[in-house]
């Protein structure tokens, strides 16, 4: 009987512990800083700063997870995928037209 309340007691704590790793298993490591509704090209899309690079992305799953106000920057851990569209080659005299977009395989944002 010792045996199956020690195995029920080993399985409740590892349950629980589980549970607990939703949010807190993501660490910060970008900001979503800028959303540019303009439709133009190298326009339209969220602005990211990761490390020290600043890139953009148009997946709409951004704006599901932090919006499309953004007065502040909001921290996320966010997982790039490949550049979808080079536009630092374009020549645009606008900087922020000039950010390379990416795909985004994951965003989580951090409270």
């Amino acid at each position: 009987m010792n045996k199956i309340a020690v195995i029920g007691l080993v399985f409740l704590v590892g349950l629980i512990s589980s549970c607990n790793k939703d949010n807190n298993s993501f660490k910060e490591n970008a900001e979503v800083i800028d959303f540019n509704s303009d439709k133009c090209m190298c326009c339209w899309g969220w602005t990211i700063i990761i490390g020290s690079d600043t890139i953009k992305s148009d997946n709409i799953v951004i704006g599901e997870t932090v919006g499309y106000e953004i007065k502040n920057p909001i921290k996320v851990y966010i997982e790039l995928g490949d550049i979808e569209e080079t536009c630092s080659n374009l020549g645009f005299p606008n900087p922020n037209h000039a950010r390379d977009y990416y795909e985004i395989k994951k965003i989580k944002k951090i409270e």
